[in-house]
C-alpha cells in the first residue's frame, strides 16, 4: 500500500479530527506532477445535520416525496413509451406474418386450381346439339361447352355443364 498526500483543508468535517486507520473514499488526481487525494469522504463518520438551525428544520419539514415522485413519473412515462414502442413492433411483426401466411395460402389455392385435367382421347365433334338432355356423359357436355357455339348447358355460367343431370364436380 502506498501513501497518498492530502491537505488537511481538503479533509471533510474539520470539527472531528482524523483517526489512524479510518476508512476513506477519495479520487486520485495528479497535481504538479504528483498524485494527491481529492473529494475525500469519511466512511466511518456518520454525518448528522444539526437540528437546532432554521435551515436544518426546513430540511426536515420539506417534503422529499416531490422529488421522488417527479423522478418516478419520468421513469414511468419513459417505461410507458418504451412499452408502447415494443407493442407497435410486435403488432407490425404479427401483421407481416399474417400477410405472408395469407399470400402463401392464396398461392396454394391458385396452384390447386391450375392443375390441368388429364386429356382423354375424345371422339366428340360439334354436331349442333345444345342441351343437356342431348348429352350422354359429363365429358361430352364439357367438350361441347368449351368447343361448340350456342350451347345452353351452363345456366349459372360457372363453367360446369349439366350440374343437375350429372351431379359431377
Amino acid at each position: 500500500m502506498k501513501d497518498l498526500f492530502f491537505h488537511i483543508k481538503d479533509f471533510p468535517n474539520k470539527n472531528v479530527p482524523p483517526k489512524v486507520g479510518e476508512s476513506l473514499k477519495f479520487r486520485k488526481v495528479q497535481d504538479a506532477g504528483k498524485f494527491k487525494a481529492d473529494n475525500i469522504v469519511r466512511l466511518d463518520l456518520k454525518t448528522e445535520t444539526p437540528r437546532h438551525t432554521p435551515q436544518s428544520r426546513a430540511l426536515e419539514n420539506k417534503p422529499r416525496t416531490t422529488q421522488r415522485k417527479q423522478s418516478q413519473e419520468k421513469k414511468s412515462s419513459f417505461s410507458t413509451y418504451i412499452g408502447f414502442l415494443i407493442m407497435i413492433g410486435l403488432a407490425y411483426a404479427v401483421y407481416n406474418k399474417y400477410q405472408d401466411w395469407q399470400s402463401s395460402r392464396i398461392q396454394l389455392v391458385e396452384g390447386q386450381r391450375i392443375v390441368e385435367e388429364p386429356q382423354v382421347q375424345q371422339n366428340f365433334s360439334c354436331d349442333g346439339r345444345q342441351h343437356c338432355s342431348q348429352m350422354s356423359s359429363y365429358e361430352e357436355a364439357l367438350y361441347f361447352l368449351k368447343n361448340c357455339p350456342n350451347t345452353k348447358m351452363d345456366g349459372d355460367g360457372d363453367g360446369i355443364p349439366c350440374e343437375s343431370q350429372f351431379r359431377h364436380r
